[in-house]
């Protein structure tokens, strides 16, 4: 297939994801997921090197299940068990082998988004946030702009609240991603932009409780970018997802990294942004990543992306595994290891 035609089919491809795409259902409640090894770059095998990420694993993640796609947040537990969130408000439980394979999967819905006072819009789940101790969950929705909150293994939703600072924000354009700090702080930052700068808060502790105090400050992804997930490292630093879709290049992502020093660094209306650190770009394996988690092995830090496939037969839910250096140096990525940026 000539270059022409293949950047014609993607802008085809790429229209059709704009109004909607093709969903692809399947009459099934099947608890498989199953999971084909992918190489980082086709046309060369052999590249491991991403800027700073270390290329380690990826595969393209499959369930018949109809309820499978979508991710749009992960969080990582113990033994290489995560947690992933769709946009159409289901949790997705699943474990990554030594060797490869999913085991221990489960596909369910989440506790109270179904009855007859519930639509599709209270469904539109983005953010993902867990507390290790309690092991409580939060999630964000930005069809109707909400936080719930929800017990161990997600049993029941123990918490519900629709932040004041956040109801005039666009339908679909609201609390993309939450995550928590390990001082028990949280951070939500919005995905709609205004002059290329996302609108962002700091909760003093658990959004749901009422005598939590909230910090306004703006957050800058990279020019063109939006943010899509984030995740606090053992270390204190912020680990940032960022996409961007192009026409006819398709999608891209971004990973940077925010120093602790950024954090405690936030007054009211701060502007803060992050160092990018790696790129990913055609031919390097990139889908419309969303969700970013991270594991230890040791001192050795590994960070994990996932893609949302639209629920279309035109993507695929990605998971990839990099290894994080302990510490990053200056040299900047994009030189070198991203092409097509």
């Amino acid at each position: 297939m000539s270059a022409k035609v293949k950047r014609l089919t993607l802008t085809i491809a790429l229209a059709a994801l704009a109004v909607g795409g093709v969903r692809t259902i399947y009459p099934s409640s099947s608890q498989i997921i199953t999971a084909r090894p992918l190489a980082l770059n086709t046309d060369n095998p052999a590249q491991k090197q991403v800027g700073m990420l270390e290329f380690v694993a990826a595969w393209e993640l499959r369930s018949r299940n109809e309820n499978f796609g979508g991710v749009s947040a992960l969080i990582a537990l113990a033994d290489n068990r995560f947690v992933a969130i769709s946009d159409a408000g289901t949790v997705i439980h699943f474990r990554v082998t030594d060797d490869g394979r999913i085991d221990r999967a489960t596909i369910a819905p989440l506790p109270n988004l179904h009855g007859p006072n519930v639509s599709y819009k209270d469904r539109d789940s983005e953010g993902l946030a867990y507390d290790p101790d309690s092991g409580q969950y939060w999630v964000s929705f930005e069809g109707k702009h909400a936080i719930r909150r929800y017990s161990k293994s997600f049993a029941q939703q123990t918490g519900l609240v629709r932040p004041s600072v956040m109801q005039d924000l666009p339908r679909n354009k609201g609390a993309e991603t939450i995550f928590r700090l390990q001082d028990g702080r949280f951070i939500i930052i919005a995905e709609s932009l205004e002059d290329d700068i996302h609108s962002a808060w700091i909760f003093s502790g658990d959004p749901i409780e009422s005598t939590t105090t909230k910090t306004p400050f703006q957050f800058r992804p990279p020019p063109g970018y939006r943010v899509t997930d984030a995740v606090a490292l053992p270390d204190g630093r912020i680990a940032i997802l960022n996409r961007a879709v192009r026409f006819p290049s398709g999608f891209t992502a971004k990973v940077s990294l925010l120093s602790p020093e950024s954090i405690k660094g936030i007054r009211h209306e701060s502007v803060i942004s992050a160092e990018v650190i790696a790129a990913l770009s055609s031919p390097l394996r990139v889908d419309n990543m969303e969700g970013i988690a991270v594991t230890n092995q040791g001192n050795k830090l590994f960070l994990w992306l996932i893609s949302d496939n639209n629920f279309t037969v035109l993507q695929q839910t990605i998971l990839m595994k990099f290894r994080l250096p302990d510490q990053p140096d200056s040299k900047k990525p994009e030189a070198s290891n991203a092409p097509g940026l």
